[in-house]
């Protein structure tokens, strides 16, 4: 057998074992948010991210403190967290998304103001407009650059 067939017969038996737990997990009458919510805070953070993609919106609703934190800075999976989040209904999105960034911007650095600038834009363009403009009344100005970039760029 070559060293590609092996690989591969590796990466298939792994995708089963994994088809199988997922199959498990959602089956036991467990506390999957529960479980998810510790695991998008410790060190599983990847398996829960991937995991809670197959979440009713309900669960995943309940996770969206979580999943803001997650997409307020830069790591390899925020784009999967930007997803999730951007598959929730937008009205209620919008309706949370302030009262559950204000803990992250309080004690916020140019990263989480980025992160979310980007996030918002993603959501809603007077949603990010308004996160622009508080980052441009901050007195940190690493910040401030964050609401320049941002203002800058959309009108160009």
């Amino acid at each position: 057998m070559s060293k590609n067939s092996i690989t591969w017969e590796k990466l298939v038996e792994s995708h089963k074992s994994f088809t199988l737990a997922l199959r498990d997990f959602f089956e036991q009458d467990i506390d999957r948010v529960g479980i998810l919510r510790s695991a998008l805070q410790g060190n599983d953070k990847l398996t829960a991210i991937s995991v809670a993609g197959y979440l009713s919106k309900n669960d995943l609703l309940q996770l969206f403190p979580e999943l803001l934190h997650l997409a307020s800075f830069s790591h390899g999976a925020i784009e999967s967290v930007r997803t999730l989040i951007k598959s929730l209904p937008l009205k209620w999105v919008l309706a949370n998304v302030e009262e559950a960034a204000e803990p992250l911007l309080t004690e916020g650095s140019y990263d989480e103001y980025r992160r979310l600038l980007e996030l918002y834009v993603e959501i809603d363009r007077d949603l990010a407009l308004k996160l622009a403009r508080r980052a441009l009344q901050n007195s940190d100005q690493d910040i401030k650059e964050a609401g320049r970039d941002f203002m800058k760029n959309s009108t160009d």
